[in-house]
């Protein structure tokens, strides 16, 4: 029961640390049923641009949280970005190394579960207005993957060099 509440705790206090952060564009996570990831089932997620400010870049990454039940050290995913216009860019392969080479879990742990945030895309640039679809779905080969509880998207501004 207090390991429980102690994610709840958790996942609470990262969505007030990021709703602090004026730079964070967007920050949502899907939840991964509980029988496992089917190698079919893609995660959508939908990221309203009203604004093309030319001097902004982002940066994106990948949220993950798993249980110790995952069986590999790293996962690999596909992301696929659909365009406001309709067009679809090349397909991206995202790899996160989730252990250590000890085989510990990297990221936040607790209670066997870890939280994790790879960064995968650098100074990105919007060129459209509009609704962009972000795609991700898993690419390890399993056709059910267990042992992964969320998956999401997290896009912020680039820190500006000082």
């Amino acid at each position: 029961m207090m390991k429980k509440y102690l994610y709840i705790v958790g996942v609470v206090l990262s969505f007030f640390l990021c709703s602090c952060n004026s730079n964070v564009l967007y920050d949502r996570s899907e939840k991964i049923d509980k029988d496992g990831w089917k190698m079919n089932d893609k995660k959508n997620f939908k990221v309203e641009v009203s604004d093309l400010d030319r001097t902004s870049l982002y940066r994106f990454a990948i949220n993950i949280s798993n249980t110790g039940d995952y069986k590999y050290n790293n996962i690999y995913f596909f992301v696929t970005t659909v365009y406001p216009d309709g067009k679809i860019s090349v397909r991206d392969t995202v790899e996160c190394e989730l252990t250590y080479p000890d085989g510990e879990w990297k990221g936040h742990s607790l209670g066997g579960d870890a939280d994790n945030r790879f960064w995968f895309a650098h100074n990105v640039d919007f060129k459209q207005k509009g609704v962009y679809t972000f795609r991700i779905e898993q690419a390890t080969g399993d056709t059910l993957l267990l042992g992964v509880k969320t998956v999401g998207l997290h896009i912020e501004k680039m820190p500006e060099n000082k």
